[in-house]
Parts: structure tokens; C-alpha cells; sequence
């Protein structure tokens, strides 16, 4: 090998040294992110749970009796657990990044799933702002995952 083409390859490896320390920090930006917004809905599903009459914030949808806030102390136990998970991502964001893609299917899945089955139920501003914060999460999450990988090159391998 020339020394020019040496020369080459380690200024190429610096340069990915960079970008891979931008993919991280985009990752982690992503992960925390993620985590502060589960964190607030877990939070407001705890409250419905515990008998507040207030709508959840991600559909705008009050319900009443016992067993609607059963279901949603449930539902907050687990996005507590998501809460934590994505905490625990950012701490290692380049080697954890497959979180941010489950999510981001989890977060489409959901959407989807609400125009499928609840659509005579839900609507109005709250319905359309939960929808639009969900997509945009899909999509940044998504972005940030496929970005991680163009720069590491390590995703389907």
C-alpha cells in the first residue's frame, strides 16, 4: 500500500470517529427524549388511575369505573417500564439503538390500532396532537436509528 493511500484511510477513519460520536449524540438525544415524554404520559395514566377525571393526553379519550383505571394503572405500570428502558439506553445509545426502532413500530402500531378499532370513540384537537407527537416520534426515532447505521455500518449485519 502507498503512503498516500494510508494517509487517506486514516484521515477517512477520523472522520467516521466523528460522525459515529454524532450518530451517539443523536442517539442519546433521542433516547432521552423518548424517556421524558413516557415519563409524563406514565405519570398522567397513574393520576387517571388514581381517580382523577382527566383525559389521557395521548388520545383525549376520559373514561370512568373501576375497571378503565385498572386498565390504565396498567398500562402506566408498563410505560414506566418503557420509561426506564429508554433511560437505560442512553446510557450506551450506539450498542442500544434497536430500542428507539422497537419503539418507534410500537408508537405506529399504536396509532394505527386507534384509527382501526377506536375511532367511533376518540376525536377532537387532543386525538389529532397525541396522533401528530406520535408520528413525529416514529419518524425521529426511525431517522435517528437508520442514521446510527449508515454511520456504523453495523445494523443487519
Amino acid at each position: 500500500m502507498s503512503a498516500e493511500w494510508q494517509a487517506y484511510e486514516e484521515r477517512l477513519k477520523v472522520k467516521v470517529r466523528g460522525l459515529r460520536m454524532k450518530a451517539d449524540s443523536i442517539l442519546k438525544k433521542m433516547f432521552v427524549l423518548g424517556a421524558l415524554l413516557d415519563g409524563l404520559i406514565s405519570a398522567s395514566w397513574f393520576l387517571i388511575a388514581a381517580g382523577w377525571g382527566i383525559p389521557n393526553i395521548l388520545n383525549g379519550y376520559t373514561g370512568s369505573g373501576a375497571d378503565y383505571r385498572l386498565a390504565m394503572y396498567v398500562a402506566a405500570m408498563f410505560m414506566a417500564g418503557w420509561t426506564v428502558l429508554l433511560a437505560w439506553g442512553s446510557l450506551k445509545p450506539l450498542e442500544r439503538r434497536g430500542l428507539l426502532l422497537i419503539t418507534a413500530v410500537f408508537l405506529l402500531l399504536s396509532v394505527i390500532v386507534e384509527f382501526v378499532l377506536y375511532r367511533h370513540m376518540l376525536g377532537g384537537p387532543v386525538l389529532a396532537f397525541g396522533v401528530t407527537k406520535r408520528l413525529v416520534l416514529t419518524t425521529l426515532f426511525t431517522m435517528a436509528y437508520f442514521y446510527s447505521c449508515g454511520q456504523a455500518g453495523e445494523c443487519f449485519s
